[in-house]
């Protein structure tokens, strides 16, 4: 792993994962610069960006500052993003946009204090996340997605590693670099490509050469990618060999055995389904975000025991 028939059953799929309200907000953005914030500690580097934890002097709020290392118009593209789905309880939030020095972008965003399921999990030393905390993770990002479709957003790369968590057992969707905007302004359904994000969670139809797809497409993809997720998240390890080249990759998504929950480990029919409809080769036989969250993974499982079980999944890796 690389260092994812109670009272509850009469409300809607969105109101069974409210969690407690966000964070304080961000001072006023016209107050920001950069020089507002002191650096405290580094948590992570990307193809294109750093992230660091950054103090506000003022005010004292903890933030995550994601920085290009040279001005790049794809972070205005990923806050543009971003501003779509402000107010989303399980999207990262974006508070500002600002400018370094020499151009860079940065995204002022919101912080985690747990940092992403992929270090959870790699703290559980290969041993997944028990199915009645896998519930409550999969109903939040469930959740999530359909926040991020409805404002007409596709993620794109959907992966423990950007699934943010915090201690109080939220997880929030993070990391929009590769995500497309999927209507115009006129509200045109866009072809978008497909072919960015990272390989061992793509989709079948994202090896085609030049892959597009117009919105239910680019959903789809999603779905997919959460299907290898949950999948990883539960048994500890992922689900191809690390390593594996692009070819070998595309050979076992596209032709190999299918993916699904290993026949021997202890898990619910409704985990093997749920795993098994998001993880159909063809497309149009492949759940819709909708169809998941009605799904009986989540829809009957005890919640109050499954955010708890959550939230101390998270906690013991702290």
């Amino acid at each position: 792993m690389a260092c994812s028939v109670a009272p509850d059953m009469m409300k809607l799929p969105h109101e069974m994962t409210k969690v407690p309200p966000a964070p304080s907000p961000a001072p006023e953005e016209e107050q920001m610069r950069l020089s507002d914030f002191e650096w405290i500690g580094h948590l992570g580097d990307g193809g294109f960006a750093r992230v660091s934890k950054a103090r506000h002097r003022r005010t004292g709020e903890v933030f995550a500052l994601k920085m290009s290392f040279y001005p790049d118009p794809a972070m205005e593209e990923e806050a543009k993003v971003l501003s779509r789905a402000a107010g989303s309880p399980h999207v990262i939030e974006c508070h500002a946009l600002l400018c370094g020095p020499a151009g860079e972008t940065a995204c002022l965003l919101e912080f985690m204090d747990a940092g992403t399921l992929g270090r959870v999990l790699c703290r559980r030393r290969g041993r997944g996340i028990p199915e009645a905390a896998l519930a409550e993770a999969a109903a939040q990002c469930v959740v999530g997605l359909a926040q991020l479709h409805s404002r007409g957003v596709a993620h794109l790369d959907v992966k423990p590693d950007n699934l943010l968590a915090n201690s109080r057992g939220e997880i929030k969707i993070g990391d929009f670099n590769t995500s497309r905007i999927l209507y115009g302004g006129a509200g045109e359904r866009l072809q978008v490509s497909i072919t960015a994000g990272t390989s061992c969670y793509f989709s079948p139809e994202r090896f085609a050469p030049r892959a597009h797809a117009g919105p239910q497409g680019a959903m789809a993809a999603d779905v997919w990618s959460l299907g290898v997720t949950v999948l990883e998240m539960f048994t500890g390890r992922y689900a191809f060999a690390s390593g594996a080249s692009g070819l070998e990759l595309e050979l076992a998504i596209c032709h190999g055995e299918p993916l699904r929950v290993p026949d021997e480990a202890e898990a619910s029919s409704e985990l093997r389904g749920f795993v098994a409809a998001c993880l159909e080769r063809k497309q149009t036989r492949r759940a819709t975000v909708p169809q998941l969250l009605r799904h009986p993974f989540l829809t009957r499982r005890d919640v109050d025991a499954s955010r708890r079980a959550l939230r101390e999944v998270i906690v013991e890796t702290l």
